[in-house]
């Protein structure tokens, strides 16, 4: 079994591209990343891949998205489905649109009586198999967290989330042009 490790949040900034303008452009989007052991989670990712620069995936801790980190969040705790057919729940997803095609950090859940593990921590797509196996660098990474400190973080954080769904409007239903169809080809002359 792995040491057990203490999870925690810190403030993050991470470059996202803001798809709600008609140009599309660049912006900070500032996030809580997770913590393990005081180190945040892109920094044990990029030191891991041997790369200088950390990853510019996100987790779901984003206040401009409270309802993805609800989410998120039920999934790490065990309470809500997966993002994964095989079962692994995300800790990382795309900085664009928080599409799990695009590219996600993810990792098996398993909650025991006393601790809770994310293992086998790597990237997945939904449309591949995870194949667990070595890589470069040797055994993907496995956290083994605090049962009671992880609940407890991951129960408060849900509880800040949830509220901000509560204060945050629902978003307006698309408003469609008439006749028009988005994915119909137009008939050729």
């Amino acid at each position: 079994m792995s040491p057990v490790h203490r999870l925690g949040t810190t403030a993050s900034v991470t470059r996202t591209v803001d798809l709600s303008e008609r140009r599309p452009s660049q912006r900070d989007t500032a996030f809580e990343d997770w913590t393990v052991d005081g180190v945040p989670l892109r920094r044990l990712v990029a030191d891991r891949w041997g790369v200088p620069d950390l990853p510019s995936e996100l987790t779901r801790l984003w206040p401009e998205a409270p309802r993805a980190a609800v989410a998120g969040l039920r999934a790490l705790l065990g309470e809500g489905g997966p993002d994964f057919d095989d079962g692994r729940v995300a800790l990382l997803v795309c900085s664009v649109d928080q599409d799990i095609n695009c590219r996600a950090l993810a990792a098996s859940l398993v909650i025991e009586e006393d601790t809770v593990q994310w293992g086998d921590v790597g990237w997945q797509v939904d449309f591949e198999a995870f194949v667990p196996a070595p890589d470069e660098y040797g055994p993907l990474p496995t956290y083994a967290f605090d049962r009671r400190q992880y609940e407890g973080l991951l129960g408060g954080l849900l509880h800040r989330y949830q509220a901000l769904v509560e204060a945050t409007p629902a978003m307006p239903p698309l408003r469609r042009r008439r006749g028009w169809v988005p994915w119909a080809r137009r008939p050729q002359p």
